[in-house]
């Protein structure tokens, strides 16, 4: 599983035969203005992706094109006055770095204008933001990162990893629609791997709490389910009671809250905006979201803490490290294979 890549040659053909070009027009504005909404600093790696990806469509930040950043810092109800602003700004398109943010921007936006590009969603059509993948007609497309998915996925590689797991404790916030999503798929492959399961609904600190002091002691590992609140401040307080109690966490997206998970499936935050890059390109050339169709996961990377697993005395599967992308000590950097 080295660096799994998803193509759809469809797309690229597309591009070839009608003789596309992602490079800026000559007869283009000098300076194009694009706004990027973000909730909270926990996403802000996708758009450290986004600018490293551009220059290679030839947009450079603060020479041809201007990103104009609004954060809500964590506080959703604001995300809605700061879409508005981007749309009375003039931006020509809105790039948003998750759901909640892509639910104001489409409110914010006057019949699809500024279409709207989402740097890694999951939930896409059950939450209705866009009915087809293909096609959207929404006014928004961009990258579907298959979070939700792929849970069923980050389970049997949890069991295979640490072969004596047995049981895994489930979280997951029942705010999240995907869950129900998420949760198919991890008892579909619970059947398929004959491991028991033990779904636990959490959304604060307390409940996390609770649920480990109940749980934690007949369970052999735990599995989250893909949720802003468990992947970031949720993580805090997860982590040393799961340590505390020997427990290896499978997580779902790469950041600093995450340092003290044993291992993450999926494809990074850094590596969603890095991929969206290509999307605002064609936006930016004169393409209309609805001929853009949603993109799947171009990079999904296991990474393993082996800090981690030496912390907890795991007995690791060795056949298996041989699938992850990146071997990964706090204390001295990463390996890669």
């Amino acid at each position: 599983m080295k660096w799994l890549r998803i193509t759809w040659m469809g797309l690229v053909l597309v591009v070839l035969l009608s003789g596309c070009s992602l490079q800026p027009d000559s007869d283009a504005p000098g300076l194009r203005r694009v706004g990027v909404l973000v909730g909270t600093d926990f996403r802000l790696a996708k758009l450290e992706g986004l600018v490293d990806s551009l220059p290679a469509y030839g947009y450079t930040p603060g020479e041809n094109i201007e990103l104009v950043v609004k954060n809500a810092k964590g506080c959703n109800e604001n995300l809605l006055p700061l879409a508005k602003e981007l749309v009375a700004e003039g931006v020509e398109v809105i790039l948003t770095a998750g759901r909640v943010e892509t639910e104001a921007a489409k409110i914010a936006a006057r019949a699809g204008q500024p279409p709207i590009l989402f740097m890694g969603l999951t939930g896409i059509q059950e939450e209705g933001l866009v009915k087809d993948l293909l096609r959207p007609r929404e006014g928004l497309t961009g990258i579907h990162n298959d979070h939700a998915a792929l849970s069923g996925k980050r389970l049997e590689l949890l069991v295979k990893l640490v072969p004596h797991i047995q049981r895994v404790l489930v979280l997951y916030d029942p705010y999240v629609v995907p869950t129900i999503e998420a949760l198919a798929a991890v008892r579909e492959a619970a059947a398929k791997l004959e491991v028991t399961i033990v779904e636990a609904p959490v959304s604060d600190a307390a409940g996390i709490a609770q649920v480990l002091q109940e749980q934690g002691p007949r369970a052999d590992g735990i599995l989250l389910l893909p949720s802003v609140f468990l992947e970031s401040e949720g993580a805090h307080t997860l982590v040393p009671l799961a340590s505390k109690q020997g427990l290896p966490v499978m997580g779902v997206e790469h950041s600093e809250e995450e340092k003290g998970f044993f291992a993450i499936f999926g494809i990074t935050p850094y590596d969603q905006g890095y991929q969206a890059a290509r999307i605002l390109a064609k936006i930016l050339a004169g393409q209309a979201p609805e001929d853009i169709p949603v993109e799947p996961p171009a990079v999904l990377k296991l990474t393993v803490n082996l800090d981690v697993a030496e912390q907890l005395g795991l007995a690791l599967e060795p056949s298996m490290l041989g699938y992850a992308d990146v071997l990964y000590r706090e204390g001295g950097g990463n390996l890669e294979p």
